[in-house]
């Protein structure tokens, strides 16, 4: 009584629930899956919002004339919304789509001394065109219009060290990407970067909701003139938080409630419950408080798989209390009698669960954690605990109508149903080559329709830059590195000229390989002769524009801009996103938009180092590989179940006989699924491997009928199924799609299973 009050406290004071999807989905166990785990957590792409503000749509003749009678222009309400949302907490910067954050700006105008070094990406090519002396006067004149322009403030900043603005020719693609932008945003687009990570929900949930606070207060202001949409992988993040969460409350009051009906069903006694439910309760807050000491936080999917459990650990009071009820012995003599089975099905469970922990589900690592330290603490309270508190407690026998009746059927025709049987053996055997697995990720993701056509929506006033696929340098140091970059950009700018890629975002000129900078000086050193020179200040002369201060073009800079001192500026934030720490080696990304991946892939070919990557067929990777691995796991968990079974047996019969009924149960339910052409994928398997866990269980107790009542065995195992059921079933009603497919398969696993336990256990005698 004390200790449970102690451990709650324990576990309120210790618990941590983590809301990051990305931890308990993505593995880390490989470079590629370290990659996407990072890129899903921290990207910068997926850390935007993109923000569209357009005029509310009117709903009547005097509506729409207020809008149009705005006094409050778009671009003039979008220009305060800006200055509002940065002043958030959670906002990194904020900016109008059609114009370039004012880190770049400012980042941009340092590179001004190094303009002989990163002016081209191709600088023989360009030469002709940049350092033709018959232009220069088009090129002062261009100069003289750029210090009149309301830019004129930075271009002078960057003039009085490149005259001839070269490093401003190295970022026009940069510009021509904001250009574009413009057309398509007219004025309305904003983009916004958080500072928590895409998948916090928390956070990200905390900033929509002061993003739309902001905006309608400000709206209000305007007449609500305007309306505000979001998109962006934060969006999604929240959404699927919410469902979570929801999901989490409903499947541990349905769970509990189910279980609870079961019990009273069963035993009719508020007093038995009251013990049997502090006891399941004390078992979940020490898998609570063992899983979060082990992995420092709990996941919410966790706790919501963790309420099934619920049903499970129930299944060692039930045994105890049915043979207490039927043969009125106290429950200390039962659960002594019944100790040897409690413990070695509590062991296959974990068993069971245990081999989640290998399956390279993240998730279920810290499941198997939960039920670890729930079953055992389930286990010793029932053994040391309970006996004592049920001691004044009235049972009443529990008696399932039809469970006798299918017991003796399965006595009476034995033979027939053994030869029907062996049939359906076969016959599942030629199904199962037809099983069609589930290699595509989304499909196991929830219903999001309507966000779907919102994100379409928002992003088609947007470039259609894509976070999640890229073209992805790796090299073992960063000139390499650099190198491979540029011979990467390249081929994409042929690319783009060949309609494959619509547009990318590069590393040139940010960063720039020392061997592309040398080769930049040098054609720049041999155009600057004394005649080119002479050139550009007459053609300063014919603009009207000071010789003394312009007119002298400076050799290029000695050193190199390193890439250590690139990243030691504001620059290494702009990067952030295209910069990735890898195993003992530098890894690089270009951006991609809209592309065909695999003419994208083929133009690719034969650079070294250089690979497209995609966030989408990375996942469907990682869903086959857990598909591989649970199988692995489900003939392994089989295998060490039945090696403790012969521990205890010492009998090689016996052990077959235990596990037959599980292992027919999955060869069945494969092969009704491989007929039904349903899409298996690695959490059916799962579910499969908890029902196997779940039905040896059955077979433990059938085989040992240790109260030497068939009819009381039976009865124990199906009341155990009824709550294992309920508490699973529960699992069914949730949103979230890994629930559901676990909900049906251990249902229908443990459902036949328990079944066919007297059909392929003879009967044990009554003694």
């Amino acid at each position: 009584m004390l200790l449970f009050p102690l451990l709650l406290a324990l576990t309120v004071w210790q618990i941590r629930v983590e809301t990051d999807l990305n931890a308990f989905f993505t593995a880390t166990d490989d470079e590629d899956s370290r990659l996407l785990s990072g890129l899903l957590k921290s990207g910068e792409l997926s850390r935007r919002y993109l923000i569209v503000v357009e005029q509310a749509l009117p709903t009547n003749a005097d509506h729409a004339a207020s809008v149009s009678d705005s006094p409050v222009s778009l671009v003039a309400f979008s220009t305060k919304l800006v200055s509002q949302l940065a002043k958030l907490d959670d906002v990194e910067q904020v900016w109008p789509a059609d114009q370039p954050p004012r880190d770049w700006i400012d980042a941009v105008a340092s590179y001004a001394p190094y303009h002989a070094r990163l002016f081209s990406l191709n600088p023989q090519a360009d030469a002709s065109e940049l350092f033709d002396s018959a232009k220069l006067e088009v090129r002062a004149d261009g100069l003289k219009q750029a210090l009149l322009s309301p830019q004129g403030g930075f271009v002078k900043a960057i003039a009085k060290q490149d005259p001839l603005l070269l490093s401003l020719n190295g970022f026009k693609d940069l510009q021509s990407q904001f250009q574009q932008q413009s057309k398509q945003s007219q004025g309305g687009a904003l983009i916004l970067q958080s500072r928590p990570a895409a998948l916090d929900s928390e956070a990200q949930t905390r900033l929509q909701a002061a993003i739309h606070a902001s905006f309608a207060s400000q709206n209000a202001e305007a007449g609500n003139a305007y309306r505000l949409s979001m998109a962006g992988v934060p969006v999604f993040s929240v959404a699927a938080q919410s469902e979570i969460s929801q999901d989490v409350t409903l499947v541990s009051v349905v769970s509990s409630v189910l279980v609870v009906l079961v019990f009273l069903f069963l035993f009719h006694s508020f007093s038995a419950l009251h013990w049997v439910m502090m006891v399941q309760g004390a078992s979940f807050v020490v898998g609570t408080l063992a899983t979060t000491l082990v992995f420092a936080h709990v996941h919410s999917l966790t706790l919501a798989l963790g309420a099934s459990l619920i049903g499970i650990c129930t299944d060692y009071p039930i045994h105890v209390m049915v043979h207490c009820a039927k043969h009125r012995n106290s429950p200390l003599s039962a659960v002594r009698l019944l100790w040897p089975s409690l413990a070695l099905g509590g062991l296959t469970t974990v068993i069971g669960y245990g081999a989640l922990g290998f399956t390279g589900f993240p998730g279920f690592e810290q499941i198997a954690v939960f039920a670890l330290a729930s079953i055992a603490a389930s286990l010793g309270l029932t053994r040391w605990v309970l006996p004592a508190l049920l001691t004044k407690s009235e049972l009443h026998a529990a008696h399932l109508p039809g469970i006798g009746a299918w017991v003796d059927f399965c006595g009476r025709h034995r033979q027939v149903l053994l030869s029907l049987f062996a049939v359906g053996v076969i016959l599942a055997g030629f199904s199962l080559p037809q099983i069609r697995w589930m290699d595509y990720m989304q499909k196991l993701a929830m219903d999001m329709d309507t966000l779907k056509q919102q994100d379409a929506t928002v992003r088609s006033h947007f470039s259609s830059i894509e976070p999640g696929r890229f073209v992805l340098i790796q090299a073992g140091d960063w000139e390499t590195a650099l190198q491979r970059s540029e011979a990467a950009e390249r081929r994409l700018k042929e690319l783009k000229q060949a309609g494959i890629v619509s547009e990318y975002h590069g590393l040139f000129p940010w960063l720039v390989s020392n061997a592309l900078q040398a080769e930049n000086a040098s054609v720049y050193g041999q155009a600057l002769t004394p005649a080119f020179q002479d050139a550009w200040r007459a053609g300063l002369v014919k603009a009207g524009l000071s010789v003394d201060k312009l007119g002298t073009l400076l050799p290029a800079v000695s050193e190199p801009l390193s890439a250590a001192k690139v990243l030691d500026s504001p620059v290494r934030h702009i990067l952030s996103g295209q910069l990735m720490a890898g195993d003992k080696s530098v890894i690089l990304s270009l951006w991609l938009g809209e592309h065909d991946p695999v003419k994208l892939s083929e133009g690719l070919a034969g650079l070294e180092g250089t690979r497209y990557f995609s966030q989408k067929d990375q996942l469907d990777h990682l869903a086959g590989k857990y598909r591989d691995r649970s199988l692995v796991m489900l003939g392994i968990g089989i295998g060490v179940m039945g090696l403790f079974i012969w521990l205890q047996q010492r009998d090689l019969r016996k052990v077959l006989l235990t596990l037959l009924p599980s292992a027919a149960s999955l060869l069945f339910i494969f092969a009704t699924w491989a007929v039904m052409g349903e899409e298996v994928s690695f959490l059916h398997v799962i579910g499969l491997l908890l029902s196997v866990s779940l039905c040896v269980d059955y077979g433990i107790f059938f085989i040992d009928n240790r109260g030497k009542d068939s009819d009381v065995t039976y009865h124990a195992l199906a009341a155990s199924t009824l709550t294992t059921l309920a508490s699973f079933g529960a699992l069914g009603l949730g949103k979230t799609p890994t629930l559901p497919i676990l909900a049906l398969s251990v249902s229908l696993g443990v459902t036949l299973g328990f079944l066919l336990c007297p059909l392929l256990i003879q009967k044990p005698s009554n003694q």
